[in-house]
């Protein structure tokens, strides 16, 4: 079987899109499709391939389709699979993108949430889910969900039933547990995006320090787009404790994963999300969590997180911290449920469930293809 890894919508820089493509790809057999450093669509071996984000395109119109998703539309992609005569059995992206040229073949594809009709960070994102995914969901032999909750919501947007299977994340395990809490400080990851209800949390955090004046921790929000919020600057000012809240745009992994080993417990209060990697990260580390009551939160941590309303859950939010501070119990009882977790959700699982599907619909199974469980 001749796989097609279509990874044309690959940006540089970093973005949960890239490290999921970083963190699955690698182990996957089949010939990768980015661009090179010419900005053109190039093919590359398995063998040759390495997990580094492509390069800026070098040229401006290249530049606009690379910024927006859609340099399949600015390469002559027949062309190149002829002269390279190569003819893929079956086409997989990482990215919520078929290559609308290749109708004729079938194609996986994965979507990693419909945010963007729920809350939209631009009009312009809500227009391209709307109405211009749509057509790649159409080109789609079969639609990988990374949770259930995906899964309903595509059934909603109207892919039939039969169409849709559930893939969640993995996550290699990779360092023993944190044995005990090293600080009082809490940690989230998340950029300044309409979803991710920071100003919510932050007016969470104010309840929190009222009643918990014997807290001394710290609230660190690590996402771009945070520092130059000028809303969440005027609500950090407002704080009763104005630096018990500090706003970071970025950090390399390394400084990232320290902070996280030595915080309290992540918190994540989106209304919002497909999956939400960094919960599962914090308990590959053996680190509590404390998430705001939504749907994708419930369906994988309902045994192992402590949770607040994600609207109107202010009081609720502090109730929980005040619990967490005080019963060292709790502490460990959520880190060993989240570990196991964890450990549960494998990437090579999670690899090994993509490359089913592609050899599935390469060779037209009828198997029964409906949503299940993880």
């Amino acid at each position: 079987m001749t796989q097609l890894i279509n990874l044309l919508s690959w940006q540089p820089g970093h973005s949960g899109f890239g490290s999921y493509v970083q963190r699955v790809i690698p182990c996957m057999p089949g010939i990768r499709l980015q661009l090179n450093i010419h900005g053109e669509a190039s093919l590359i071996p398995f063998d040759q391939w390495t997990s580094q984000a492509p390069p800026q395109a070098p040229g401006r119109l290249m530049r606009l389709l690379q910024r927006n998703a859609m340099v399949q539309h600015g390469q002559r992609l027949k062309r190149l699979l002829d002269r390279a005569d190569l003819r893929p059995d079956v086409i997989y992206s990482p990215f919520f993108d078929a290559l609308l040229g290749f109708p004729e073949i079938p194609q996986l594809i994965t979507c990693h949430d419909l945010t963007p009709l729920s809350h939209p960070n631009s009009r312009k994102a809500w227009l391209k889910y709307r109405f211009w995914q749509p057509r790649h969901l159409a080109c789609a032999s079969r639609v990988v969900a990374i949770s259930r909750h995906v899964a309903n919501q595509l059934i909603s947007f109207g892919v039939a039933a039969d169409r849709v299977v559930v893939v969640p994340n993995g996550i290699a395990v990779l360092r023993p547990p944190v044995p005990a809490p090293a600080s009082e400080n809490l940690l989230v990851i998340a950029r300044h995006d309409a979803n991710k209800n920071l100003v919510g949390l932050l007016k969470a955090l104010s309840i929190a320090q009222q009643q918990l004046p014997k807290w001394g921790g710290m609230l660190r929000v690590v996402g771009r787009g945070t520092s130059s919020s000028a809303e969440l600057q005027a609500l950090r000012r407002a704080l009763p404790r104005p630096d018990g809240l500090e706003l970071i745009d970025e950090l390399d992994s390394g400084d990232l994963l320290a902070l996280l080993r030595s915080s309290l417990a992540l918190v994540s209060a989106s209304l919002e999300e497909g999956f939400d990697y960094p919960v599962l990260e914090a308990k590959a580390e053996g680190i509590p969590t404390l998430l705001s009551q939504i749907p994708v939160h419930a369906e994988f941590h309902a045994a192992s997180s402590l949770f607040f309303p994600a609207e109107a859950g202010e009081v609720d939010f502090a109730n929980r911290l005040s619990e967490l501070l005080t019963d060292s119990r709790l502490w460990w009882d959520l880190s060993a449920a989240g570990r196991q977790l964890a450990l549960s959700l494998s990437l090579t699982c999670q690899q090994r469930a993509l490359t089913a599907h592609m050899a599935e619909i390469s060779s037209g199974s009828s198997a029964d293809l409906s949503v299940v469980d993880w």
